[in-house]
């Protein structure tokens, strides 16, 4: 090893932070004075922050409040009671729990007192915590008829008992005491796993678990159910670290720990499908990554942050926007294509032990998600924006999923079926009733309807019902619905009129539409999930193209998942007389050569325009620039590729290609 000089230099500050150390090799005897600023620029610094009193508050760097000194052997149970008595009292409607998210199921669920050390079954509502965490792959204490009625006698999971109870639910224990709580709610032992009934019971109402409970807690660096939680039973040298003795007093050293990266890290917790929903439905989070943080609908807060208590006698916020200013996804009650593009882009990067439970681990948002969406749920693709939906693409490659073992129920034509980085511009940018428009606004326009079917028979028709309730009211002078009121119309929304929502606060009074979207709906009106039906039917427009080779300038996007086998490739489409006709997006395993020069048999299945600079509109291509109508299309059924490609051609050379009309089966 080389051995190389390293030079120091330490800033002392009057405000925080109070100390910077710059550190790393610096040329010696350089001349060229820009070489040298570069390198000073890839110094390290490590910055120290004071606790005192006295350091202005107006010098701190921070998110908010300023550093306060932390016990790095435990997490201080007052700071949390402080946050869950803040966020009660001054966070109104936003972090309470919304009718919409409860099922009303009924159940009795199991608790563990904390008190008792065992099992029990409250007769009425009781406040309680939840926890999420990883199983792992270790043995873990589970609940089951043969020994629940063992676990329900006090002290049964005491430390002195014979129960082995892992130490992440063990610890979990120890923070609802600590925190005056005295029921917790844990998957494996609260739920009797080998009684089928209950069972599904239970996990059908898995949104009104979380949502009802004071505060989820997250063990968010936990590997398994043994190891534990950061602050009670573990993590001392990495809390340590973050403490930097002096002779005077200790200093805080400032880095990646803060809750902003470090709710965002790369966890196993954070990767796990199943924990997708449960993040959702909790409306307080007790996230643990080293360090403890609070998140819910309205802040983000940590445990070495001291925060001013002015705020604490403000009006509490009413629930106007659904746009949660933590970062914090939460089920909404309206049919906002924008926020479930969100949902799915975060679920589908995250990893499943089984392909099967693809849509299993979804099923609770998407049922919650009902009561804002009308007609429901088909393939995970909600039926109120069903074209638009159906133009998903792949951002990276996608592995498939629906040719796994045991999940061929899940189609090639939804994005259910893929596994991976989603390209859902078409969802976002499409022109949706919210207001005000996109800056690259697309319009898509149905040009086919749509039956689902569990075999070969034709069972119903989807009912892409958007396009019509738009039609309704921005062609005819219809009257708003109850609950509506129309205006004038406004620089957002094209000077154009515009509509509000007035009648209930789950939508918020301020924001605007283009038209009337259906409000939440009562629950004889909801349209359940349809997870039995696989196939579509329709009637559509065919014609053949042939693939190109992709742009000098366009290279392969590798595939983010583990298994780094598939790649997606952007591929010109020609007709068969060598004239450029659009483009296509295709998804190929690694092994798999590109489809160069052979042919490409489409269907049509959308239209699409956005507009130009400056403003107006023109009849362009769905995502590329290109002047020109143009229509989307997949790649049909019967092709090699089935499944795996969406692009966009140019609509006059469509029409100039002779298309024909077919009866096409997607599956």
């Amino acid at each position: 090893m080389v051995a190389e000089d390293y030079d120091f230099s330490a800033h002392f500050m009057l405000q925080n932070p109070i100390l910077w150390i710059a550190f790393g090799s610096l040329p010696s005897e350089s001349t060229d004075a820009s070489k040298r600023r570069q390198k000073i620029r890839q110094l390290g610094i490590l910055r120290l922050f004071s606790t005192d009193e006295n350091v202005p508050a107006g010098s701190t760097t921070w998110l908010a409040g300023t550093p306060r000194l932390f016990n790095p052997q435990q997490c201080d149970p007052l700071i949390i009671c402080d946050w869950l008595q803040h966020c009660c009292h001054f966070h109104g409607n936003r972090c309470s729990t919304p009718a919409a998210w409860l099922l009303n199921s009924g159940i009795h669920y199991n608790f563990i007192d904390v008190e008792l050390e065992c099992v029990v079954t409250p007769l009425k509502d009781v406040q309680f915590v939840a926890l999420s965490y990883v199983w792992g792959t270790v043995e873990t204490l589970q609940a089951l008829e043969s020994n629940i009625d063992d676990l329900k006698r006090p002290g049964s999971l005491s430390i002195s008992s014979s129960q082995i109870v892992p130490q992440t639910i063990r610890d979990a224990m120890r923070l609802c005491t600590l925190t005056r709580q005295r029921y917790l709610w844990v998957d494996r032992i609260c739920i009797v796993q080998d009684d089928y009934k209950i069972k599904q019971q239970h996990l059908r109402a898995m949104a009104e678990i979380y949502a009802k409970a004071e505060f989820t807690i997250v063990a968010a660096d936990g590997i398994d159910a043994n190891h534990g939680l950061s602050g009670i039973s573990r993590g001392v040298e990495e809390r340590q670290k973050h403490l930097i003795p002096f002779p005077s007093k200790p200093l805080i050293r400032g880095t990646t720990w803060t809750i902003g990266d470090s709710f965002l890290s790369e966890t196993v917790w954070s990767n796990r499908a199943w924990t997708f929903q449960e993040h959702v439905f909790s409306r307080r989070i007790i996230y643990i990554n080293k360090f403890v943080n609070w998140v819910c609908n309205s802040a983000r807060w940590t445990e070495a942050l001291s925060f001013p208590l002015e705020g604490w006698q403000s009006k509490p916020t009413e629930r106007d926007d659904n746009i949660s200013p933590s970062a914090k996804l939460f089920v909404i009650d309206w049919p906002s294509l924008t926020y479930y593009a969100e949902m799915v882009e975060k679920y589908n990067v995250r990893q499943l032990t089984y392909d099967s439970d693809a849509l299993n681990a979804f099923e609770g948002l998407l049922t919650q998600m009902c009561r804002g969406f009308p007609a429901g749920f088909f393939g995970g693709i909600p039926e109120f924006y069903f074209t638009i939906c159906l133009l998903w693409q792949p951002k990276t490659g996608l592995r498939p999923r629906f040719n796994r073992p045991g999940t061929s129920f899940l189609p090639t034509w939804s994005w259910l079926g893929w596994s991976g980085d989603l390209d859902l511009q078409m969802w976002t940018h499409n022109t949706d009733a919210e207001l005000p428009p996109t800056p690259y606004e697309v319009a898509i326009s149905p040009i086919v309807e749509w039956y689902k079917a569990s075999d070969r028979r034709r069972d119903s028709r989807i009912d892409d019902t958007c396009f019509i309730v738009r039609k309704h009211f921005l062609d005819t002078a219809a009257p708003p619905p109850n609950g509506w009121q129309k205006h004038g119309g406004e620089i957002d929304s094209g000077y154009k009129p515009y509509y509000t929502y007035h009648a209930h606060d789950h939508i918020g009074s301020t924001r605007k539409f283009r038209y009337p979207v259906p409000p939440f709906q009562r629950n004889r009106d909801i349209h359940t999930v349809d997870s039995s039906a696989r196939y579509l039917y329709s009637s559509v427009q065919k014609a053949f193209f042939i693939f190109g080779a992709p742009d000098e300038d366009v290279s392969q996007q590798p595939d983010r998942n583990t298994d780094n086998s598939y790649n997606t490739f952007e591929l010109p489409l020609y007709t068969t007389s060598s004239v450029w006709a659009g483009f296509i997006r295709v998804t190929v395993c690694e092994n798999e050569a590109l489809p160069i020069a052979q042919a490409c048999e489409v269907v049509r299945i959308a239209r699409g325009s956005f507009p130009l600079n400056g403003g107006k509109y023109s009849d362009v291509g769905l995502r590329e620039a290109k002047p020109t109508t143009s229509s989307s299309c997949r790649v049909s059924s019967n092709y090699p590729f089935k499944g795996r490609a969406l692009g966009v051609i140019w609509e006059r050379i469509w029409e100039q290609a002779a298309p024909e009309e077919v009866d096409i089966k997607l599956g």
